[in-house]
């Protein structure tokens, strides 16, 4: 019974992220049911949201004493993530460069905390290493940065597609009533904020998990 109460907790948000999963491959079909993911839809807007709890996750951390510095600096730099989400309703809707400007002026002072206090950092950061939470968080971020690029290059789906296109598409007076890039883009670009979702998921779940191995085990983090 004792080992029940012991797993119990991990069993339930084992559960919440398995839910989790499944809402995002909801969201994903919906808004591949309109044929192109566009920047008001329900996929990015979760994006937003995802990272919107991780900062709030990472600020609320904070309190722990023998991690601020890290949580202070992760806060930071998702922050510039969230800003970077708005960068096309940011150049559109105030001026050009909008979004770099703002995203300038968090990261500066993020990368003078961490250079600042960068021995706290590098030991909050080494002890935090440890943990299965850090190594969700670190899946998520270099899946975001790495994986959802690569995947969503237009040369690999313009590889993937043009048999396809040059055979089923039709041609008016030589040409093809669509492009290629037309053809291809609403996949590219579907597939990429797909695998982007699905990376800010992992961060936010990692960061909530770095956040309870703080709460419940700080005494022997901060050995």
């Amino acid at each position: 019974m004792n080992n029940l109460k012991k797993i119990g907790p991990l069993a339930l948000r084992a559960f919440l992220y398995a839910i989790a999963l499944l809402v995002i491959c909801l969201i994903i079909i919906k808004d591949f049911a309109n044929a192109v993911v566009l920047e008001d839809e329900i996929i990015e807007i979760t994006q937003e949201i995802f990272l919107v709890l991780a900062v709030l996750v990472s600020l609320m951390a904070t309190k722990f004493k023998g991690f601020k510095t890290f949580n202070y600096v992760m806060a930071g730099m998702l922050s510039v993530h969230f800003i970077r989400e708005f960068d096309f309703w940011l150049n559109y809707n105030i001026y050009e460069y909008a979004w770099q400007i703002l995203a300038i002026l968090v990261f500066i002072p993020t990368v003078y905390l961490m250079l600042k206090k960068r021995q706290f950092f590098i030991d909050e950061l080494f002890k935090l290493s440890k943990t299965y939470g850090f190594g969700i968080f670190l899946s998520g971020f270099l899946s975001l940065h790495i994986f959802s690029r690569l995947f969503g290059s237009k040369k690999i789906w313009n590889w993937l597609m043009e048999p396809i296109y040059n055979e089923n598409i039709a041609e008016v007076n030589g040409e093809k009533v669509i492009s290629l890039y037309d053809f291809v883009f609403p996949l590219k670009t579907g597939v990429q904020e797909g695998v982007e979702l699905f990376a800010y998921l992992w961060i936010l779940i990692g960061i909530i998990e770095m956040y309870i191995t703080m709460k419940h085990h700080k005494n022997d983090l901060n050995k």
